[in-house]
């Protein structure tokens, strides 16, 4: 096995497990709250030791960040990979509503701890969250305006409307469960039907 390969492997194990200690602490941080678990708990929940945890994460901040990073990023590339279509407003807003939702519920705790733990991120850490989700918001109000603009949608104020849409798909994960009996492809239906048919002109 040639070096390049062999670093390639290494890579993706690092990266595994990596993404193994992610999910186990934010199952632990939307359980327990983030102030009542430490490291012990993420690492023993894997069977790992404590030195593994640290070996990929320099302290429990560093876990929360990362959670973080990582739910804002599958956001923003979801969204992002929907405005490059070239398509009417409304079949863009559609796909966009019905896509965050689907996100939430997917991914409910890391959503809980998203909107929930804020407050234990550093000041900066915050100044950077707060900067995203005004990236993120923008991704709707820019398909809004235009679709206001091309006559299809009321003429509203667009914090209005994307505090609304954000909110609805946000909200989801305080209350949808995945035995409930509605799935969450017709939930995100329901949440395009309500909105669009609230902001079309016809």
């Amino acid at each position: 096995m040639n070096v390049t390969r062999r670093d390639e492997l290494k890579a993706r194990k690092q990266a595994y497990v990596q993404d193994e200690i992610l999910a186990a602490a934010a199952e632990l941080f939307a359980e327990r709250g983030y102030r009542a678990v430490t490291i012990d708990d993420v690492s023993a929940s894997l069977g790992y030791t404590k030195s593994v945890v640290y070996y990929y994460f320099k302290n429990k901040n560093q876990l929360l960040w990362e959670i973080f990073n990582k739910i804002h990023n599958t956001w923003w590339e979801e969204m992002q990979a929907i405005v490059s279509k070239d398509i009417p407003a409304d079949e863009q807003l559609a796909e966009m509503i019905r896509q965050h939702a689907l996100n939430v519920m997917d991914k409910r705790e890391w959503t809980a701890i998203y909107f929930r733990d804020v407050s234990e991120l550093t000041e900066e850490q915050r100044k950077t969250v707060n900067e995203k989700k005004r990236e993120f918001d923008k991704l709707f109000t820019n398909t809004y305006l235009r679709g206001v603009k091309d006559g299809i949608f009321k003429d509203m104020p667009p914090y209005i409307i994307v505090t609304s849409i954000v909110g609805i798909c946000n909200f989801t994960h305080t209350w949808y469960k995945p035995n409930r009996a509605l799935k969450p492809a017709q939930v995100a239906d329901y949440f395009v039907s309500i909105i669009l048919d609230g902001c079309r002109v016809n």
